[in-house]
């Protein structure tokens, strides 16, 4: 992964991980959840996808619809919703999480720092399938991260929140040793740049899941 490098570029960053997490959570998951009930999404090439109808995905810039049709990613959501054919929106179940997107916002992508996120999620949910490979990597729309759960706790990748504003990696546990691997008040986290290999996420991970099991 590519260094940012000064404010103005995390900045930069920040205002794409909030389009793209407005993307998934109320142009893929919401109507995900009203065609079919479901929320979770998946990591596909060069974005993410939904799981169940309808079948859009985030792809390089575009979202792609049912039919293959190619809607750049600009404008603001509402107009991208009507030009998919959808209903603007997220999931109506209750979460306290999500993107706090409007129709009437504008999408603001800036093509670098989307690939970033995107070869991000790529990288972690390769790692997780080695490191839970009975398990399938599920992108939720409400914290926009990729995860899995593993004895009762998640493993995962986020590009970043309003807690800690680059993308990283995590295992959240409240319940822990109390010993530095743990050094956040939700369990433990390391930046991407710590980790940009699936075998060293995979490392990360796998310590983690072996203190908490003591």
């Amino acid at each position: 992964m590519t260094t940012l490098q000064d404010d103005a570029d995390l900045k930069t960053l920040i205002n794409t991980r909030r389009s793209l997490h407005a993307i998934a959570e109320c142009l893929l998951a919401g109507p995900e959840f009203r065609a079919s009930g479901e929320i979770a999404l998946r990591i596909t090439p060069g974005g993410f996808g939904t799981t169940a109808g309808p079948g859009i995905r985030f792809e390089n810039g575009d979202l792609v619809a049912t039919d293959g049709e190619h809607v750049p990613a600009s404008g603001t959501y509402g107009a991208v919703a009507e030009t998919l054919g959808i209903a603007f929106g997220a999931p109506e179940i209750g979460y306290a999480d999500g993107s706090g997107a409007s129709a009437e916002q504008r999408i603001e992508l800036a093509p670098g720092h989307a690939r970033r996120i995107t070869d991000w999620f790529a990288l972690g949910d390769a790692a997780l399938r080695l490191f839970a490979p009975d398990q399938t990597p599920v992108l939720w729309p409400e914290h926009f991260d990729v995860a899995v759960v593993v004895a009762g706790h998640s493993f995962g990748c986020s590009p970043g929140d309003d807690s800690y504003q680059r993308p990283y990696a995590y295992v959240s546990a409240r319940d822990n040793d109390g010993s530095e691997f743990f050094n956040v008040i939700f369990g433990a986290l390391r930046d991407a740049d710590e980790l940009p290999t699936t075998a060293d996420l995979v490392a990360f991970w796998r310590e983690g899941l072996s203190r908490l099991a003591g």
